[in-house]
């Protein structure tokens, strides 16, 4: 906290040092610089945008980096498409936007850049709100409705639903999982408390405003479970294998832990087909697999691990990092780049690798070697 107010407060001085540090106008768009130093997404202005007015706009924010309300007017319609700018904030991922419009009254606009230029999502929010820029990261956005707030991110052209926070607790939402937010942080981690399904707030950027779910038990009964199990072995010391054919004499192609969610696409007999992710499938014995309200009951042994200093990569303070993980469970394997703020797991063994999945379902393995338990 001390080491983010200390940031805000250099961010703020900058100004009087020179207008050019914090902000800079390339090819018609204004690009802010967050507390960090960092370009925020452009924001592409109109022709006639008066530079001038920089020089005594007050730009506030250290991540959520708000526009005055002196340059709002100035806004291409490329970004507002002509209709009435409220307000607007940037960060270096994207350009929320909160306009009305004559016909749907109050609209949710999210954009980025990307290489064909600026990408622009709408949506119709239909009642006032207001964005919480206190709170959120540099990938989200927080709507606030009366007393409830909803957390929302762009992936891929689509927005998401992650979070709802109302009065009295609030609602956690993952790819295929809903679950209670307070009962998780209560809990000892991992997938506790968690219910696998297929929902429709993975993709909210067409689904109606009001068919936003305000509690945990509204969203629940928009769950469907079917088909969705969780590993279930009877001593919880024990990982379940995951074989490349419905035998004890298959392949290994992993062992998994109790609590790992799995869809099963078909049940043959004694073993179950089933997926892990996105794509890591095989043959498990399905006396071992949990469905619907007995899931519920199987307690989470995921490990708790983190990476050990010395694999962590672009290390910018204690908690912010990258570190590798690969594609296949061996050194030669391709590897992709994960960042701390992501939310990964434990959820199985190959060998001398670990098995981790993170928010998008995406299945890697990472050296046994490069995780610990931490310090407590």
């Amino acid at each position: 906290m001390k080491k983010l107010l200390a940031l805000l407060m250099i961010w703020l001085l900058l100004p009087v040092a020179g207008a050019e540090e914090t902000y800079t106008m390339q090819d018609g768009s204004l690009i802010l610089m967050d507390g960090a130093g960092r370009k925020c997404q452009p924001i592409a202005m109109k022709p006639d945008f008066p530079e001038a007015l920089l020089a005594d706009a007050d730009i506030s924010g250290a991540i959520q980096l708000n526009l005055p309300e002196t340059l709002l007017p100035y806004v291409s319609d490329e970004l507002t498409g002509g209709e009435t700018l409220v307000e607007l904030y940037c960060t270096t991922e994207l350009i929320a936007m909160h306009t009305v419009d004559a016909a749907d009254g109050d609209v949710l606009r999210v954009a980025y850049r990307t290489n064909l230029g600026n990408y622009v999502i709408r949506k119709v929010i239909g009642v006032q709100f207001a964005f919480d820029r206190y709170h959120g990261s540099a990938a989200s956005i927080l709507l606030c409705v009366d007393e409830i707030t909803y957390c929302m991110t762009c992936e891929n052209g689509y927005l998401t639903l992650r979070e709802v926070w109302n009065g009295a607790g609030g609602i956690g939402i993952k790819r295929h999982a809903i679950y209670d937010l307070q009962a998780c942080v209560e809990s000892a981690g991992g997938n506790a408390g968690f219910c696998y399904g297929n929902h429709p707030y993975s993709d909210v950027t067409d689904l109606p405003f009001a068919d936003f779910p305000t509690t945990c038990e509204e969203a629940m009964q928009h769950l469907d479970r079917t088909n969705w199990a969780v590993v279930n072995n009877p001593n919880p010391a024990d990982r379940l294998y995951l074989r490349g054919k419905a035998s004890k004499e298959g392949r290994n192609l992993g062992k998994f832990y109790n609590r790992t969610p799995v869809y099963v696409e078909e049940i043959r007999g004694d073993w179950a087909y089933v997926r892990i992710g996105r794509a890591t499938t095989g043959y498990m014995m399905t006396k071992y697999l949990a469905f619907g309200e007995d899931a519920d009951k199987v307690e989470c042994a995921f490990p708790q691990l983190e990476v050990r200093e010395e694999y962590r990569l672009n290390v910018a303070d204690e908690a912010t990092y990258e570190f590798e993980v690969l594609d296949e469970p061996s050194k030669s394997a391709p590897y992709t780049r994960w960042h701390s703020g992501d939310s990964w797991t434990v959820i199985g063994i190959k060998g001398n690798y670990y098995i981790i999945m993170n928010d998008n379902e995406n299945v890697c393995y990472i050296p046994q070697s490069h995780l610990w338990a931490g310090n407590g």
